[in-house]
């Protein structure tokens, strides 16, 4: 038996319908690349239903930083930071390379 005739590989059909329906399958995590002013700082990784992205909000809030606009576009999140750019990098540096 041939490995095509095997997996019915070539006659339309997928692999023993592991992948039929990908529009309905969910990634295990959502993430975020996030951006300071158009600088790449890094991944936002959600990890539970309970998060958001805006939670960098919050936690910029918590640190004292509150000069900064915030929008999400698909998967990227970008902060608009005025005079306090280099401390909203710094910052947001260290809370994503701990969660």
């Amino acid at each position: 038996m041939a490995y095509d005739d095997l997996f019915d590989v070539g006659r339309g059909r997928s692999f023993m319908g592991l992948f039929d329906d990908l529009s309905g399958t969910k990634i295990a995590q959502d993430r975020y690349d996030v951006y300071v002013n158009e600088d790449y700082i890094g991944q936002k990784f959600l990890l539970t239903a309970q998060e958001s992205v805006q939670d960098i909000d919050d936690f910029l809030k918590n640190e004292g930083i509150n000069q900064f606009d915030s929008y999400v576009d698909g998967d990227h999140y970008y902060i608009k930071a005025g005079a306090d750019k280099q401390r909203v990098e710094d910052v947001l540096k260290v809370y994503l390379q701990n969660r």
